[in-house]
């Protein structure tokens, strides 16, 4: 099976789901987009410094690399007609257009840190916790919205909640492993296993950015910080 993963340059999503997939000698094509800095000061930011994802040039040593401009490129566009993708994984980069979507059988991946539909957007993880929830994981296969595309599968996933930091730092190592056993087992059954579903929009709820106050709220009542 033919998969690649999309991702801008040096993502730490993108690095984080490479290094879970080599280490169980899964071997995929990265669709490199645009320039970025190797370090995210953003996102060491939101994890105290405590995520830091393997480096690029190292998992180039594996899986291979093809460098694009920007999404729009035509590059990338007759790159994906003459490979014939049977299978994407979002790995982190802007909003992907039906053009590139469509170009897979199988479609995109995207791994979403809520629990769908009830989770989608911004902060999904804070916004769980606020709201008293286990945290989840969704795979879902990407489509023209926002976190709305058929549903693959879910899983509650196994945070580190010693502090704020720890919480943040292990949600995408986490959604690895989740992302991993999804990946083997679409492989094992050349497609998915159980049919991919619709959500239901009744119960759907698009999240905006969490903001600072009741982040505040969260690492004082639920982290004792």
């Amino acid at each position: 099976m033919e998969i690649s993963l999309i991702m801008n340059q040096n993502s730490y999503v993108g690095r984080e789901y490479l290094e879970a997939l080599k280490k169980e000698d899964i071997k995929v094509d990265v669709l490199s987009i645009g320039l970025h800095p190797e370090r995210d000061l953003i996102e060491e930011e939101r994890c105290g410094k405590l995520w830091s994802p393997k480096d690029q040039v190292s998992l180039a040593k594996y899986h291979y690399f093809y460098n694009f401009p920007h999404l729009k490129s035509k590059q990338l566009n007759r790159f994906l007609i003459m490979k014939k993708y049977d299978l994407g994984i979002q790995g982190g980069t802007d909003i992907i257009k039906e053009n590139i979507i469509d170009k897979y059988k199988l479609g995109i991946l995207n791994f979403h840190p809520g629990l769908l539909p009830q989770y989608r957007g911004c902060s999904a993880p804070e916004w769980q916790i606020y709201e008293n929830k286990n945290v989840y994981s969704t795979c879902h296969i990407i489509d023209k919205g926002i976190d709305t595309g058929k549903i693959v599968a879910k899983k509650q996933l196994n945070t580190n909640y010693k502090s704020y930091y720890h919480f943040r730092a292990s949600i995408y190592k986490e959604i690895s492993i989740f992302l991993v056993n999804t990946i083997k087992n679409i492989i094992e059954n050349k497609g998915f296993v159980n049919k991919p579903y619709n959500q239901e929009e009744k119960i759907a709820v698009y999240r905006k950015y969490i903001g600072k106050k009741k982040i505040d709220y969260i690492k004082k009542n639920y982290f004792n910080e």
